[in-house]
């Protein structure tokens, strides 16, 4: 009784935690804030079971990002078993339903928002990252490769794009009240959008590098 009692503990403080930040930001978030937010009358707590702040949104990171690869690892061996190569389409939903399930298909969800608040903080962004290149992500993209006609650099920038927009799209909708029948629209499009931006033709940057730097700057190089 006493480790389910720990386990029920440790999770309270993660949803808390998840909680606190995809409504207010990761600054805002304290240890005392989660143990209140959490009920949890213990004061050292969330010190016992994570350490600091940085390894309790890690925890956070963890839990959900685990439940994603194992429905992504699930998909790409359905994938494996087709016995030829699968469509740009069937990879791309590799990506995005995982974590379109653990979002817009979780009621309540505030995982997508929290996510949007790691990844792009400066001292958890590594992290986060590292959560995001598991050995599922790793087999997507040696998919992408195989099958989308462009350089490789070209081909694995875009696949991190895509992961970047997929936060940013759900975390949109998470927090917006909708049917399931627009939640799985969303979802559609965003598939959609993900493949076209993996199909896209490769142009010649030369007219942007002029842009973004001027044709002086690129006479020096």
């Amino acid at each position: 009784m006493l480790n389910v009692a720990r386990n029920t503990s440790r999770q309270t403080m993660i949803d808390a935690a998840e909680r606190l930040i995809a409504e207010f930001g990761i600054s805002a978030m304290t240890l005392k804030d989660v143990q209140i937010e959490a009920g949890q009358l213990n004061k050292s707590a969330a010190k016992y079971h994570f350490g600091s702040r940085d390894g309790l949104i890690q925890a956070v990171l963890e839990d959900r990002m685990s439940r994603v690869n194992e429905r992504r690892e699930e998909m790409l061996d359905e994938l494996d078993a087709l016995g030829h190569l699968p469509t740009v389409r069937q990879i791309v939903e590799t990506l995005v339903l995982p974590f379109a399930v653990e979002t817009l298909g979780s009621k309540g969800s505030r995982y997508a928002r929290f996510l949007s608040q790691v990844m792009y903080g400066p001292v958890l962004s590594l992290v986060a990252q590292e959560q995001l290149s598991a050995e599922a992500f790793r087999r997507v993209e040696a998919l992408v490769v195989g099958v989308v006609n462009a350089p490789l650099e070209v081909v694995k920038r875009r696949v991190r794009n895509i992961i970047h927009l997929n936060i940013v799209v759900l975390a949109r909708w998470e927090q917006q009240e909708r049917s399931q029948e627009k939640s799985a629209d969303i979802v559609c499009d965003l598939i959609g959008t993900c493949a076209a931006v993996l199909e896209a033709p490769v142009s010649e940057n030369d007219r942007y590098s002029t842009m973004l730097f001027g044709a002086d700057d690129r006479a020096d190089d």
